[in-house]
This record gives C-alpha cells, structure tokens and sequence, in this order.
C-alpha cells in the first residue's frame, strides 16, 4: 500500500524557547488535543479539540514523523504554507515556518489497519446532549433507537454520516477494511444508517 512519508521542522525565531505554549499549539494544530473542563457545580467535560490530521489516519514514525494517505497531504501542506487549522483560530499565521521532506512510502497492510482502528478510537463527534461522544458508540446509539423505533434525530445521523464519510473514503480504508473485524463492524453501522 502506498502512503508519504513526512518528516517536518518547524522554524521560529530565536527568543522563542522550544518550551514555549507556541512550540505546544504547533502540534495541537496538527494532532488535536482533549481539554478538560471542571464546572463549578462539580462535574467535569472532556472537549476535543481538532487538528489537521485528527480525521486522518497516520502512522507515526518518531518525532516529526508521520505517514498518510497520499490524499491527505494537500492538507498537511496548507497548514505549514498557512497556519489554518481547526484547533486555533489564528487570524494571521505567526513568526514560524515550517519546512518538510517528503517521500512516497510503501506502508504495510498490519499498521494501516492499526491506524484506522486508532482513528475510530479518537472520532468524537457532538451529540443531542452537547457531550463529546466517540463516533462508534454514537452510531450504535442511533442504529439501537431506529431499530426499537424511537424517534431518531435525523440531523445527529447526518452528523454521524459525515464523520464516518471522512473515513470510509480514504483510500486506505478502502484497501483493509475488510480484514478488520472492527473496521468492518464499523463498515456496517455506517451503511445501515446510510439506508435509513
């Protein structure tokens, strides 16, 4: 299977540290991030916040090292050329540059699979009670009401549909997804609410 390989550096001036919160929304702007959230009547929310590559799935290779889909790239790209991202909403893209090498990679089957299935992990969408729910567990939910008949709230199904399309129409996806029982199950949540 095929993939690119990038390797990429990000440039700031020098009185930047490489401690610094602006090293830190760099990688959030690439990765996503969790936030925790404690409300002063005791309960606590999980918000995630997302980056470039947190619908993508990828094979990290080390420190500023990732393997993605060939599609994805252009993405990647015009984050480094832009700074546009989901996770900061910069009006101007900051001192920094980044610069990157890139290369055509042969991936094997096994790490994809492991990607994607990580992906699935970390896809949380929004549900009806404004909670941060993982995109396969909210499925299940919507296909368990259509089933026992309940009403469903068609606008949360085309939430889901959407978030699951960015998966299934990867090419990798398209590639394993049969040799995963849970890349399949998924496979099937998606086209069930894909009928309804």
């Amino acid at each position: 299977m095929k993939g690119y390989f990038v390797q990429y550096k990000f440039i700031l001036p020098k009185t930047v540290k490489h401690s610094s919160y602006t090293y830190q929304k760099l990688f959030r702007a690439i990765y996503g991030y969790s936030q925790q959230v404690s409300k002063s009547s005791g309960k606590t929310y999980v918000y995630h916040r997302p980056g470039i590559l947190s619908k993508t799935p990828f094979i990290k290779h080390g420190k500023n090292c990732v393997v993605i889909p060939q599609e994805k790239f252009s993405e990647l790209i015009s984050f480094f050329k832009t700074g546009k991202n989901p996770s900061h909403s910069w009006t101007i893209k900051g001192d920094w540059k980044a610069v990157y090498y890139l290369n055509e990679k042969e991936v094997d089957e096994t790490a994809v699979i492991s990607s994607l299935e990580h992906l699935l992990d970390r896809t949380h969408i929004i549900n009806p009670l404004k909670e941060h729910g993982l995109l396969l567990s909210e499925m299940e939910t919507i296909k368990k009401r259509q089933m026992e008949k309940k009403t469903s709230d068609v606008v949360f199904s085309q939430t889901a549909l959407t978030a699951s399309d960015k998966i299934v129409n990867t090419s990798w996806f398209k590639e394993v997804y049969n040799k995963s029982d849970k890349l399949k199950y998924f496979y099937s949540l998606y086209t069930f609410l894909k009928s309804q």
